[in-house]
């Protein structure tokens, strides 16, 4: 609730599509980032994170790119890779794009890449756990389009995670947590809705929320 030059309570402003963030401008060195703090919301805690490759989207525009990801969680007891794929780009992410994300093989953190902001700095240092070099790795797909059902299926079918990257405050208001027409001070830019299948086949999105933070 807002307060005019007159001291009167207002209502809310309503969100403008010209307020909204691009998720198409998120840039290659901002998302290890991103990665770490919605996984992070999604429960996964990662010890260590880095960028395994960058490459081109075939067919898409100029902006388009993929990013490739490696980490290990933060669990001492319970250790488990971490394979990550974040697709800039504006066509639908399809079956093919989710198969490929199945057969990669982890190559490893690199020995002498420069030093990255780490998730958990206190453990970055730490090897990686031989535990979670025998486990099957956690796969999880970001992407800033949105993703057809067929794409959706094979990846329920494979236990693959996708999630699409989203303006922060669109997708607070889509939420069910939404309540007037201004998302908290809290809200990113940019925040990641989870996505399946609903009941008739079609796919839906929900915004990822932590456990820690409830909006009020």
């Amino acid at each position: 609730m807002r307060t005019g030059r007159d001291g009167k309570r207002q209502l809310p402003l309503p969100l403008r599509l010209d307020d909204m963030g691009d998720p198409r401008d998120v840039r290659p060195d901002e998302v290890e980032i991103l990665v770490a703090r919605e996984l992070r919301k999604a429960g996964v805690a990662l010890t260590r994170l880095w960028t395994a490759a960058r490459r081109a989207v075939p067919g898409d525009d100029d902006r388009a790119y993929v990013v490739e990801l490696e980490g290990v969680t933060a669990s001492v007891d319970d250790a488990q890779a971490v394979l990550v794929e974040f697709r800039n780009q504006s066509l639908a992410v399809g079956a093919d794009a989710v198969l490929t994300l199945a057969s990669r093989a982890a190559a490893g953190p690199p020995v002498d890449a420069p030093k990255r902001l780490q998730p958990v700095p206190d453990r970055a240092s730490r090897p990686i756990p031989s535990d979670a070099r025998t486990r099957p790795p956690l796969r999880v797909m970001f992407a800033t389009s949105a993703f057809d059902a067929a794409s959706v299926a094979e990846a329920l079918t494979l236990g693959m995670r996708l999630l699409r990257v989203a303006d922060g405050p669109a997708a607070f208001r889509r939420s069910q947590w939404a309540v007037g027409a201004q998302p908290p001070e809290w809200v990113p830019e940019y925040m990641a809705e989870v996505v399946d299948l609903g009941p008739t086949g079609d796919v839906r999105y929900q915004a990822l929320m932590s456990t820690a933070k409830r909006p009020k």
